[in-house]
C-alpha cells in the first residue's frame, strides 16, 4: 500500500488491518499501473474538459469574476426507488437531500409488476397505493423537478417473474405481445415529453423458462418504442453484469451480437446500458486480488461497445461493503474511487449510475451486500466521501479572479455554470451551459 493510500485513509479516521493492507497491495498493483494512470488522467482532461472564453465587452479596467460550477454535463445517478418511501416526512427530506447532493439523473421505477398490480389499475399518481421501493412515476418526476435533475425510465420491457412480469399476466404468446404494445404505447403518451431517456428493454439475455415472452421481443419492443414516443433522444438497452464484463469475446460476445443484429435490422439503440453488481462472492474476491475488474479489462469492454458509437452508461453499480465492518467500508471506498475515475476518464462513457444508496432499503437478497454509499441512518461511508469528493470537488470548476481586458479564458469542466460579474457596485449574473458538442463562447454585456 502507498504511503499516499494510507494518508488518504487516515484522513477518513479509520485504522488499517493487515488483512486490508495484503488486499489493497493485490487491488493496487493493478491500477498504480503507470498507464494505467496515464490513461485515465489523459481522459479526464481530453473527454471532460474544455477551453470556454467569456467576452466582455462592456467591462473596462479592473473586473471581478466568479465562476461556479453547479452542474456537470456528465449524468451521475442513482436509482430513485426511497423517494418518499421511508417512515417519516424527516427522513423523506434527508434522503431527497442526501440524493440532490451528489446526482443529477434519477431512475424512475415503471416495473410493470408494481406499476400494474391489477390488470388496468395503474400507479401513476400521488394517490396510488402505495408500494415500497416502488414508488408512482409522477412522485418521482415532481422531486426530480424540485431538484433540476434528469429523470430516467427503468424499465419498459423486462422478463423477469420476480420484478417485473405481472402475476395476472395471461399465458398465451399473442395476448402477451398485444400487451406489451399497448403498454409501451401508453407509457409513452404519457411521459414521453416529460422522460426523454429509457431502459426499453433490461437483461434479455436471459430468458426464465416460466415466461411467456413474444419470439423476438426486444426486436419488436424496440420497433414499437420507436414508434410511440415523440422524442426518441435516448431509447436505450440495458443489461446484466455477467453478460456484460464477464462474458468477453469482443465482436462475437452476445449482448454485442444482440445489438448489432437490432442495428442490422434497421433499430438502432440510442443507447447502452453496462450493469456493474457486484452479486458474486467470488467475483468480489477476484477483484480484491487484482484478477477480476482490472482496469485493462474494463477499458477492453468499453472500448469494444464504444464502436456502436452511442452513448455508454454504468447503469446499476452495486460495490459490496464486505465484511460489512470497517475493512469492507474502506475496501468499497477503494474500489468506488478507481472504478469512478476510470469510468468518467472514457469518451463513451455518458454517465454512471449507483443503483442503492442506503444501506437496509434494497430488494430482498441485495441487502446481503450492503451496497449503499450511506448507513441506513444516513451517515456517511467512506464511499460517500469519495463520491463527494469526485462529483462536488474534483470534478468541478470554481474560479474567483480579477481581469483587466475585455476577455476572460479559462478550462473548465463540462457543465452549467453561475457567472457573476463586478465592476465597482455594478454586479451581473448569468447561467451559462459550456457543452463538449456546443457552446465555448459566450458574451456578457
Amino acid at each position: 500500500m502507498t504511503h499516499r493510500v494510507k494518508y488518504l485513509l487516515g484522513l477518513l479516521g479509520l485504522s488499517i488491518t493487515t488483512n486490508t493492507i495484503a488486499q489493497s497491495a493485490k487491488f493496487d498493483s493493478v491500477w498504480n499501473d503507470p498507464a494505467v494512470i496515464q490513461r485515465i488522467d489523459e481522459g479526464i482532461e481530453a473527454n471532460r474538459k474544455g477551453d470556454f472564453t467569456l467576452q466582455l465587452p462592456a467591462y473596462k479596467g479592473k473586473t471581478e469574476i466568479e465562476i461556479k460550477q453547479v452542474k456537470n454535463e456528465f449524468y451521475f445517478g442513482a436509482n430513485a426507488f426511497m423517494v418518499n418511501g421511508f417512515e417519516s416526512k424527516e427522513r423523506n427530506l434527508g434522503f431527497e437531500k442526501l440524493f440532490a447532493s451528489l446526482f443529477n439523473l434519477a431512475v424512475v421505477p415503471f416495473f410493470w409488476q408494481t406499476l400494474e398490480p391489477q390488470q388496468g389499475k395503474l400507479r401513476y399518481d400521488s394517490t396510488s397505493e402505495p408500494i415500497y421501493r416502488r414508488p408512482p412515476p409522477d412522485v418521482v418526476l415532481d422531486f426530480c423537478r424540485k431538484y433540476d435533475i434528469t429523470p430516467k425510465g427503468h424499465c419498459l420491457v423486462w422478463n423477469n417473474p420476480t420484478h417485473s412480469i405481472p402475476t395476472w399476466m395471461p399465458k398465451d404468446t399473442p395476448t402477451v405481445e398485444r400487451l406489451f404494445a399497448e403498454r409501451i404505447k401508453a407509457i409513452a403518451q404519457r411521459y414521453g415529453n416529460s422522460i426523454r431517456m429509457w431502459d426499453v428493454v433490461n437483461e434479455a439475455m436471459r430468458w426464465p423458462q416460466q415466461v411467456v415472452m413474444p419470439r423476438d421481443y426486444v426486436y419488436k419492443s424496440f420497433k414499437t418504442a420507436f414508434e410511440s414516443f415523440p422524442a426518441q433522444d435516448q431509447l436505450m438497452i440495458n443489461e446484466a453484469t455477467v453478460e456484460v464484463w464477464q462474458n468477453d469475446n469482443q465482436d462475437y460476445s452476445p449482448y454485442y451480437m444482440m445489438i448489432q443484429n437490432l442495428r442490422e435490422r434497421g433499430v438502432d439503440v440510442k443507447g447502452i446500458g453496462l450493469q456493474f453488481h457486484f452479486f458474486s462472492d467470488k467475483l468480489w474476491q477476484e477483484t480484491l486480488a487484482g484478477k477480476s475488474m482490472t482496469p485493462a479489462q474494463l477499458f477492453s469492454i468499453l472500448d469494444l461497445y464504444a464502436t456502436f458509437n452511442k452513448p455508454l452508461q454504468v447503469s446499476e453499480i452495486t460495490i459490496p461493503t464486505l465484511p460489512n465492518n470497517e475493512e469492507g467500508r474502506l475496501q468499497q471506498a477503494r474500489l468506488t474511487k478507481n472504478f469512478y475515475k476510470l469510468w468518467f476518464s472514457h469518451p463513451a462513457v455518458q454517465g454512471i449510475v449507483w443503483w442503492n444508496p442506503v444501506d437496509s432499503t434494497a430488494v430482498k437478497g441485495e441487502d446481503k451486500w450492503n451496497g449503499g454509499f450511506v448507513n441506513n441512518d444516513f451517515s456517511p461511508k467512506p464511499a460517500y466521501e469519495v463520491l463527494n469528493t469526485l462529483i462536488n470537488k474534483d470534478w468541478k470548476t470554481n474560479i474567483n479572479t480579477s481581469v483587466q481586458s475585455d476577455t476572460y479564458a479559462f478550462r473548465g469542466f463540462y457543465g452549467e455554470y453561475i457567472v457573476r460579474i463586478r465592476q465597482g457596485k455594478k454586479t451581473i449574473e448569468r447561467k451559462i451551459t459550456f457543452s463538449r458538442n456546443g457552446n465555448k463562447n459566450t458574451a456578457i454585456q
